[in-house]
């Protein structure tokens, strides 16, 4: 367990963050991890156009004072590489800048019209005004030590270590992983029925889920878990934790449904599902 040991060390020590994402990345290679191993990437080389954000890099319409003293907004996304936002949270803490009128949010309109990079025109947009605040961008840097400790912590619960290394079920991994960062399950594209769904008693355990869960996504993730093939002692264990993930409000509730009280629907829906 030392790698794990070192994550979460990495994570709750002054260990810069693209060390701890480094750590992070072996640590996904270790378990196999495809998803793990991206985000990590991503996060120290930044997103491109068409990755997917997690949603504490945005999008975040931030409202802008316009030179004529109506109010404006300005929609961002911070895409770009960990350090980059960090060390420009730096420039916009030590600066001390006039009210902005709202001059750099319309250059920055301009400059991604005009077919600049978006993740460059924002960096020029932080640099040049006061209208992204900087602990917004600080809140990236801490968010992804926190989500790197949360999964370290929790894969210490169901990882066991072999000869070849660490070994984890897919459906904890899955669980654990797309949980934390906020992803999709690998279930196929959006609009098809994944072929672990196809089985009717499937099907319906994802509709009753969706009925108690606010994501489909969440509510698949939640049924692979159901599903996954595992001793009884193992399995009640899956069902608790994800039973407490949507008692913590990882795991969102459906609108007007408490989240202790999905958590209780959750797990009675596993029991049906699986005869206890």
């Amino acid at each position: 367990m030392n790698l794990l040991d070192d994550v979460v060390t990495a994570a709750s020590s002054s260990t810069s963050t693209p060390d701890l994402l480094r750590l992070v990345q072996t640590l996904a290679q270790h378990i196999g991890s495809h998803e793990l191993r991206s985000w990590a990437r991503a996060e120290l080389t930044g997103y491109l156009p068409e990755h997917r954000l997690p949603t504490y890099r945005g999008p975040f319409t931030l409202p802008v004072e316009g030179s004529d003293a109506a109010p404006s907004n300005v929609t961002i996304e911070l895409r770009g590489p960990l350090v980059e936002l960090s060390r420009t949270a730096e420039l916009v803490r030590d600066r001390t800048l006039a009210a902005d009128d709202g001059t750099e949010a319309q250059r920055f309109r301009g400059r991604v019209a005009a077919g600049i990079d978006p993740r460059i025109a924002l960096m020029r947009l932080c640099a040049e005004s006061s209208v992204v605040p900087a602990p917004l961008l600080r809140s990236v840097d801490e968010t992804v030590r926190n989500r790197a400790l949360e999964i370290a912590l929790d894969l210490r619960a169901v990882v066991q270590e072999t000869a070849d290394g660490l070994a984890v079920s897919a459906a904890s991994l899955a669980f654990i992983v797309d949980g934390a960062l906020g992803l999709a399950p690998g279930l196929g594209a959006p609009g098809t029925t994944p072929a672990l769904f196809q089985d009717a008693a499937a099907v319906q355990l994802v509709e009753l889920m969706s009925a108690v869960l606010a994501d489909t996504h969440r509510a698949e993730d939640a049924a692979r878990v159901v599903l996954e093939d595992e001793t009884g002692a193992v399995k009640r264990n899956s069902v608790q934790r994800l039973a407490n993930a949507v008692r913590s409000g990882r795991i969102p509730a459906a609108p007007g449904i408490h989240p202790d009280d999905a958590a209780d629907l959750v797990v009675d829906i596993a029991a049906g599902h699986l005869g206890w």
